[in-house]
């Protein structure tokens, strides 16, 4: 049989069925939202399965394409720390997807049936035979192309030759579904023989390696021995860019994850502050309903450290059943969620899994919470004196300060109104945590609103600093003058200007060499420093206008010397400006096109021509673009092409995706402060059934003790709404901040009075929701019942 106070306790709890419910429910959500910091290391492991499954390379190396034999490849593997290399060749065309042109580009596989680096595996079908072609699955995933085996592939490529190919199946690779979710083109797999035939060369323009000391100090010696040994084949001109080179345990896209699971984390930490405040309120109440009784306890010979072990029982009781539903949701949440987002962007499927650290923490902080929030309320039940103990009524009367004064000369309101506004006077420690509780999910629900709408305008910005209304880009042989004067010749085309990007290294960071014209089309704006001039262009001088968010996290201002590190080796440049634009995630340095060719050793080059068209409108931009890449394909270009219309709503739709994931988690807390609001008006009206009696007897009618909670009800939104408006523009300040600390991305701060209002009238209908069913018990309340009330 179970100890008096083990019965006590238990007592506590089923005493008032609805309000246990409430905190029980209140501390699993919490728990529950613990499960976010799972989601890294369960997408870690599924994508370790698929870096082992895959043989991921660990160094990746471009270059123009190459004939490569088997002594050759031979000679390279035999290199010390190679252990496997695979020669891979591609060629960007376009697929026609009914009277869709879509980007696709199509990998060529030396050995289809004998793969050891970067493996393609079948998922469906069967592996590409000779001229047959075989999709990869994150084409489908991310609506590109939903090609299946049968299905009949039309290609453009090089020269403008079509091409009828039969798909065999569906495949995965981790580079090719990466291409696809980053450039949004369609990935296809063939054998080597199929791409030469559409690009129109012979060879090898990318070699995968994997290595048996993978660490980055061996992987940079190792490439220098690759590049060695390539000198001594007929045709190889150098690198076309940096190395790839693959951290151990690192895979695409890890960093981002491991950067959105930080901003998920403050949604973490805010639910568990809620979560907090809301217990805290609740068990305070518990303990103050019950001052007689621990009187009476204390008046009979209880020691106040037995009376208190009968409450930290009782909230070991609760946090026991929270902890144990709580983190049993967050292991359902943390996998479905993980699922998700390996699904969406991977193509990769998760499985069930736990992180048992996560579930250890989950238990604990399930377990101590409750107790360490009543301490409080227990040790002020303990020092209340026993007279007055045993006189309490345990109903409040409502007290003389300030406050009630002011809620008593409401008379111009109606009489149930102003009851229910002196309500909330009476317990004034519940009702500014119940209202904390309301201003913590308006603040969030603001902050979170506020990121979505800086999120688009930071896109917006970025996009708008671009003049162009088309890109056409290379990944072949560079343009030269020729494909210039080819587009200045299509119809439509009013102007266009040659740039060159190559990637680059600075200050041990990735950045992004944009060789551009001294009056370009593109909108630069500078925090610092000037442009440089037709003279430096001429002049192939070294000097560089640098982003500001790479300069901030590198330590470097205006005036300072850099050493860049290209595919063409070392090169000084002197930082004369720095820009607040937000290129290539804010890592894009600016320099004079004739440094840029000077530096790549490509005279009259360009990877990236920058075109307006007559009329600046999208429709325009679409006939243009078709015009320019049927032209350039005929002459044998390799190209792809971006409409700028078309990229700002993508990224602004991908920007919008990310967001609405932060904000339908955020709404955890909008939950919490809901089920908080309905705790409290559950113990208003369980604590004033003789008071509703009263009322009821006197004349009352049930639409008036109606109108009375839902007053009280709704007052407590109102006054959780106004504090959340300040609450939530600093919360938005603190997210944008952790999004520069983490994202190394500005964004504007944005706070538009019409989320505000949205805030308002949410709260306010959600309010009036949760309080249908207390209110519905109070109302049916029969007097002689709520008399008799103890």
């Amino acid at each position: 049989m179970l100890a008096a106070e083990h019965r006590l306790s238990v007592t506590d709890l089923l005493r008032r069925p609805a309000r246990t419910f409430f905190t029980v429910l209140t501390l699993a959500i919490a728990v529950a939202s613990i499960s976010f910091f799972a989601i890294p290391p369960l997408i870690d492991d599924a994508m370790q399965r698929e870096v082992r499954d895959g043989r991921l390379a660990d160094v990746t190396v471009t270059m123009r394409p190459v004939e490569l034999t088997e002594a050759d490849l031979a000679a390279l593997v035999a290199l010390p720390n190679v252990a496997a290399v695979e020669a891979r060749s591609s060629v960007d065309a376009r697929v026609l997807i009914g009277e869709r042109r879509a980007p696709a580009r199509l990998i060529g596989v030396r050995d289809l049936s004998d793969q050891t680096v970067d493996v393609v595996r079948v998922e469906s079908g069967a592996l590409p035979g000779p001229g047959e072609l075989l999709a990869d699955v994150q084409d489908a995933n991310t609506g590109v192309y939903d090609g299946a085996a049968g299905d009949t592939v039309t290609l453009v490529g090089a020269g403008g030759a079509r091409a009828e190919l039969p798909l065999s199946g569906r495949g995965r690779s981790l580079p090719g579904g990466e291409q696809v979710q980053d450039e949004s083109v369609v990935v296809l797999y063939a054998d080597a023989e199929t791409v030469a035939g559409l690009s129109g060369e012979a060879g090898f323009g990318g070699l995968a390696l994997r290595l048996e000391d993978p660490d980055p100090a061996a992987a940079r010696a190792t490439v220098e021995r690759v590049r060695g040994q390539l000198a001594t084949v007929d045709g190889f001109e150098g690198f076309s860019n940096l190395p790839a080179i693959r951290a151990p345990g690192d895979w695409p896209g890890r960093t981002d994850t491991e950067r959105f699971a930080q901003l998920l984390g403050v949604i973490t930490v805010l639910a568990l502050i809620s979560a907090a405040v809301l217990v805290s309120n609740t068990l305070s109440t518990l303990v103050a309903e019950q001052t007689r009784e621990i009187a009476v306890m204390r008046a009979v010979g209880a020691r106040r450290r037995q009376v208190a072990s009968v409450y930290v029982r009782t909230t070991l009781l609760l946090g026991a059943i929270g902890a144990v539903v709580g983190t049993l949701l967050g292991i359902l949440m943390s996998w479905a969620l993980a699922g998700y987002f390996a699904t969406s962007f991977w193509a990769v499927d998760v499985g069930f899994g736990v992180a048992p650290v996560v579930v250890l923490v989950s238990l604990l902080v399930g377990l101590a919470a409750p107790p360490l929030a009543a301490l409080p309320a227990i040790r002020r039940a303990l020092r209340v004196d026993l007279r007055e103990a045993l006189e309490a009524s345990g109903s409040a009367t409502g007290g003389t300060d300030a406050v009630d004064r002011a809620l008593r000369r409401t008379t111009f309101l109606p009489r149930v109104a102003q009851l229910g506004l002196r309500n909330v006077g009476r317990r004034k420690r519940r009702s500014m945590a119940t209202a904390a509780i309301v201003a913590l999910a308006v603040g969030n629900l603001l902050a979170v609103m506020a990121l979505a709408e800086s999120a688009a305008d930071a896109s917006r910005a970025s996009w708008g600093s671009h003049l162009e209304d088309v890109q056409i880009s290379t990944a072949g042989a560079p343009f030269d003058d020729r494909a210039l004067e080819t587009i200045l010749a299509t119809p439509g085309v009013a102007r266009a200007q040659p740039v060159l990007k190559n990637a680059v290294e600075l200050a041990g960071r990735e950045a992004f060499l944009w060789g551009v014209d001294p009056d370009p089309l593109f909108r630069y704006r500078l925090a610092g420093g000037r442009w440089f001039d037709a003279g430096e262009d001429e002049a192939a001088a070294r000097v560089a206008v640098l982003e500001r968010n790479i300069a901030e996290s590198a330590g470097i201002d205006v005036g300072d010397r850099v050493a860049l590190t290209t595919a063409a080796g070392e090169a000084d440049f002197e930082i004369i400006g720095l820009a607040t634009n937000q290129q290539e995630n804010g890592t894009a340095l600016y320099v004079p096109l004739g440094t840029a060719r000077d530096l790549l050793q490509r005279p009259s080059a360009a990877s990236t021509y920058w075109i307006g068209t007559d009329s600046g409108e999208e429709a325009a931009a679409d006939r243009v673009t078709a015009a320019v890449e049927d032209r350039l394909a005929a002459q044998g270009y390799e190209v792809t092409s971006e409409i700028r219309y078309v990229a700002e709503r993508d990224e602004i739709a991908a920007n919008s995706t990310l967001t609405t994931t932060i904000a339908v988690l955020g709404f955890l807390i909008v939950a919490m402060s809901m089920v908080g609001l309905a705790n409290a008006i559950t113990t208003n009206v369980l604590e004033r059934t003789r008071e509703i009696g009263i009322l009821r007897s006197i004349g009352a009618r049930a639409r008036d003790i109606r109108r009375i909670f839902t007053t009280e009800g709704v007052a407590l939104a109102l006054l959780g709404w106004l504090v959340g408006i300040p609450l939530g523009y600093l919360l938005t300040r603190l997210i944008l901040r952790l999004v520069w600390e983490v994202v190394e991305v500005r964004l504007p701060v944005v706070f538009p009075p019409g989320n505000v209002l949205i805030a308002l009238v949410g709260t306010t209908v959600l309010a009036l929701l949760v309080l249908v069913l207390p209110v519905r018990r109070a109302v049916r309340f029969r007097p002689g019942e709520a008399l008799r009330y103890a």
